[in-house]
């Protein structure tokens, strides 16, 4: 009688550790699932231009996961800057790189380096030291990518050599419709100059205007690189205006989260 109650008493503290091993194991399949859910939905409901779902479900992500949290980062600040929220996008990009992995930093460092572009683009009119100093941020953070995320004749390659070339000419279209207003200033001034009535200048002007037009009618080296000047300006203002592929160097919307 002892031997069957001892035995009984055995199976029943083993049915209860079989229990609580059971229960334990439920609730961290369940967390699993449950942070795998929010990992995946933050790509579908981006997939599907609901970018407020995809910046809610990354944030859950956040809060539940303690692992690979350079995808929740980089997810919330990719559906920020689908949005045009960049300065959420670039505190979530930042974060991400800091932490991501080798292999999947290029992924970051263009989503990022686009933040930086859109950045300068928005301040170009008021601050064009401001706006430089933000495409000198977005360029360096493509060129610092390390070569294990980016192998040649890779899509990440590629990716980051448009960046690059759209960057530059955007930077370069900047610096010179600034030079061309300064160059239109000093004209003005040379203008205003001129009107002295000095018999000197007025020869030397004189003098210059012949030797500019060479006899023949032509534009001088100043006016070309002038003109030069006024026509990358333009054309770099005409690009950040113009929406959809065709406008911000064939790029409006940062690519896809992971």
């Amino acid at each position: 009688m002892n031997r069957i109650t001892a035995t009984w008493s055995t199976m029943r503290v083993l049915t209860r550790i079989n229990l609580v091993i059971g229960f334990g194991l439920l609730i961290v399949f369940a967390y699993v699932a449950v942070t795998a859910y929010f990992g995946a939905a933050s790509q579908v409901r981006y997939a599907s231009n609901d970018f407020p779902g995809a910046k809610k479900a990354s944030t859950a992500f956040l809060t539940l996961s303690p692992i690979q949290r350079h995808i929740g980062y980089y997810n919330r600040g990719t559906a920020e800057a689908a949005v045009g929220d960049f300065e959420p996008a670039r505190n979530d990009l930042e974060s991400a790189l800091e932490i991501t992995p080798v292999r999947d930093e290029c992924a970051v460092r263009i989503n990022l380096s686009f933040v930086y572009e859109k950045l300068a683009d928005e301040v170009a009119d008021q601050d064009s030291d401001q706006s430089d100093e933000l495409y000198d941020h977005a360029l360096k953070t493509l060129e610092d990518a390390p070569e294990e995320c980016q192998p040649k004749k890779s899509e990440e390659k590629h990716k980051s050599n448009e960046a690059k070339k759209r960057v530059e000419d955007k930077k370069k279209g900047e610096q010179a419709k600034n030079e061309g207003a300064d160059s239109g200033d000093s004209d003005g001034d040379d203008q205003q100059s001129g009107d002295s009535g000095d018999d000197s200048k007025k020869e030397q002007d004189s003098g210059e205007g012949d030797e500019s037009s060479n006899g023949s009618g032509e534009k001088s080296e100043e006016e070309k690189k002038r003109e030069e000047l006024k026509k990358r300006g333009e054309d770099s203002e005409r690009q950040q205006q113009q929406p959809g592929p065709g406008g911000d160097g064939g790029r409006s919307a940062p690519d896809k989260p992971w």
